[in-house]
């Protein structure tokens, strides 16, 4: 590695290229930049996402935001600057920079923080009534450090008060929302740095959703404006595509008279009867980059995916033809816990892979490294986000803190345990996903208390402990569109392909959350005084999910749930299923990579899932045929595609602006 510049403190290259002031200067200028998007993109979120439902700003793991911001600079900015003050360009890894750091911090203002934290704070003492008996069974249980208690405060929010933020009644909710969610985002950070090495450079993940960004940033060749990717002519085929679809079907919007193509379907329309309605709402949606994003992952990754969705539409087919689901037997919930086993399931086997790295890391937390080894355990970390003893003792005390918090302010131990190991399970198997399975945005129908209700029922937990558990469950969990860590990581493998030095980048990324979320919090508050979340009806946002942590709180309580062991045979058959299908695939090589197990049901998938078989149908003959050099020559033809649709979502989110009226490239 090349040693680190003294004078740019985010890189370390030591270039001698000449520069009209000095390179602080341009990090400065740079980091300035990046701060100003941070904070307009943060403000504009809850407006453009849903009040207009407009292509949302973020929206999925490889966001919108960065990569409009990117394109600008790779197609306008910087071409100008080539062409008339060649110094003034920004550089490769002043690209990657300011990409990163748009990426980190694209996720807080919606479902990475506040999409479902705002509006369910107000919606108990607003909504709360006889026919939902919540002033009976959930209101007693509600203290107002956890939810807004002010009646008044929370009217205004849902119908409106002229634009009237009511900050007092908020500043007691928030004061234990708000560092909940940063501690519990550091531990986060540190989890990411410890497997960073292990993954990037041991597994060597392929990172799929970095690629397009990492190529864009490159330098041009000789004589020439813009990166090499750009003059391949397949990539434009690939371009034109997507953008094609996307510029019909967009006008289509607006202009009803345009031919285009109807993107959504179910597969109801085309058959139908005893036992096909059982999967007669399965979708078939047509997102072009789903397709381009599945020609980069490994093959048995990319056959994973659908080949477990449709397993699971099976499952629902095989209980409809045998009238399973008539005695009582749900195939969803059969399957749904089969992903709480499969993530348990890969809780094991991140330790188990990483088992040496592990043990290096514990060593040298515990200052034992280096013994035998002179020098070689100093340097392990060096350029690691946080150094190992600090990622390792932060991660284990913030773990603590939040486990001693949570029950001193009356949650169930058990319940609180829980949450942590469930949650942790979540975000590593959506950067598992992401970071290897290409997934641009990521979606489960499971929750870290179903284990526990299976197993155990709710009737031995505290109304206030189950309380406490949904809305925190809902809070940061329910939707892995946006999630931080696989956002962490992204950043940190653009950092290591660029050149960028990880901790200076990872501070940036830090100070860019911080920014984010208190912009994004007053414009979210904004949002509902002036025009009333009730009003806000193109999206779920301010009603179902709103309403589902405390209509499944109340159940919980009243009449309460029992043990299920369907359920909890859904969870051993997924626990031990996914085991299993790694230890054979370590053995034997078996070509089936079980991670499409966790997310055979959701959201996402049911979205995605013929984009991926395509995506992987594609890619299969090609390396069959044509082998690797087939695979290269056609890989800008994907990304091709993949560019068009983040092109063109830039594009109607800008449109939608101005008319008042979205057109969503991608699933909202």
């Amino acid at each position: 590695m090349a040693e680190m510049s003294q004078t740019e403190p985010l890189t370390v290259r030591t270039e001698k290229q000449p520069s009209p002031f000095p390179a602080i200067l341009r990090w400065a200028v740079v980091i300035a930049l990046v701060i100003t998007l941070i904070a307009v993109f943060a403000y504009i979120t809850p407006y453009n996402d849903y009040d207009l439902a407009n292509t949302f700003v973020a929206g999925n793991l490889l966001p919108t935001s960065s990569m409009v911001v990117l394109l600008l600079c790779v197609f306008i900015v910087n071409p100008l600057l080539r062409k008339f003050a060649p110094n003034y360009a920004l550089r490769p890894y002043e690209l990657a920079a300011l990409w990163a750091l748009i990426v980190i911090a694209s996720g807080i203002p919606a479902a990475g923080l506040w999409r479902y934290i705002i509006p369910q704070l107000p919606n108990l003492f607003y909504r709360a009534s006889a026919a939902n008996r919540w002033d009976e069974l959930l209101i007693p249980h509600a203290p107002s450090w956890l939810v807004v208690a002010d009646k008044a405060a929370a009217k205004g929010f849902y119908e409106g008060t002229g634009g009237r933020i009511l900050w007092d009644a908020w500043i007691e909710p928030l004061s234990f929302w708000l560092p909940f969610a940063f501690v519990f985002f550091f531990a986060l950070f540190c989890l990411a740095s410890l497997l960073r090495r292990q993954w990037m450079e041991r597994e060597q993940f392929t990172f799929p959703l970095v690629q397009l960004p990492y190529e864009l940033t490159r330098e041009p060749p000789a004589g020439r404006l813009l990166p090499p990717l750009l003059y391949s002519p397949a990539i434009w085929v690939g371009f034109f595509s997507s953008a094609l679809l996307h510029t019909f079907c967009g006008l289509n919007t607006y202009f009803p008279n345009v031919p285009a193509i109807r993107r959504s379907r179910s597969l109801g329309e085309y058959i139908s009867g005893f036992p096909w309605d059982a999967i007669a709402g399965t979708g078939i949606h047509i997102y072009p980059a789903a397709i381009g994003l599945t020609y980069l992952l490994t093959t048995e990754v990319a056959f994973s995916l659908w080949f477990f969705y449709v397993l699971e539409r099976f499952q629902q087919l095989l209980f409809a033809y045998y009238g399973w689901s008539g005695l009582g037997y749900s195939a969803t919930d059969f399957v749904q816990y089969q992903q709480v086993g499969a993530v348990l399931g890969l809780l094991f086997i991140i330790a188990y892979a990483a088992r040496s790295h592990w043990k290096q890391v514990i060593a040298k937390s515990l200052a034992f490294a280096g013994r035998g080894t002179r020098g070689a355990g100093r340097k392990i970390d060096e350029d690691e986000p946080l150094p190992y003893a600090v990622a390792f003792w932060g991660f284990v005390l913030t773990t603590a803190g939040l486990f001693v918090v949570l029950v001193s302010l009356g949650m169930d131990a058990l319940l609180a345990l829980t949450f942590l190991i469930m949650a942790y399970g979540f975000y590593l198997a959506v950067s598992w996903i992401a970071t290897n399975g290409g997934m641009v945005m990521v979606q489960m129908r499971i929750l870290p208390f179903d284990p526990l209700v299976a197993i155990f029922g709710t009737k031995r937990f505290s109304p206030k402990g189950i309380l406490m558990m949904c809305l925190l469950q809902e809070a940061f969990t329910y939707d892995q569109r946006e999630f931080l860590m696989p956002s962490f990581l992204n950043a940190m493998k653009m950092a290591q392909l660029s050149g960028l030095r990880q901790r200076p980048l990872m501070a940036w990324g830090w100070v860019g959350i911080a920014i984010a979320a208190f912009v994004s919090l007053f414009a979210w508050l904004k949002l509902g005084y002036t025009k009333g979340a009730v009003t806000l009806t193109k999206t779920a946002t301010f009603f179902w999910h709103a309403n589902y942590p405390y209509m499944l709180a109340a159940q919980y309580i009243d009449p309460g749930m029992t043990p299920n062991w369907f359920r909890v045979n859904g969870m051993i058959v997924g626990l031990i299923g996914f085991i299993g299908l790694y230890l054979l695939r370590l053995q034997f090589s078996l070509p089936i990579h079980p991670v499409g197990w966790i997310v055979c049901r959701g959201w996402a998938m049911e979205q995605f899932w013929l984009m991926i078989l395509l995506g992987w149908l594609a890619k299969a003959v090609i390396v069959r045929y044509g082998g690797l050099t087939g695979y290269k020559a056609l890989r800008p033809f994907f990304l091709g595609i993949v560019l068009g649709d983040l092109t063109m979502a830039g594009i109607f989110t800008i449109v939608g602006f101005i008319t008042q009226k979205g057109y969503a490239v991608m699933p909202l």
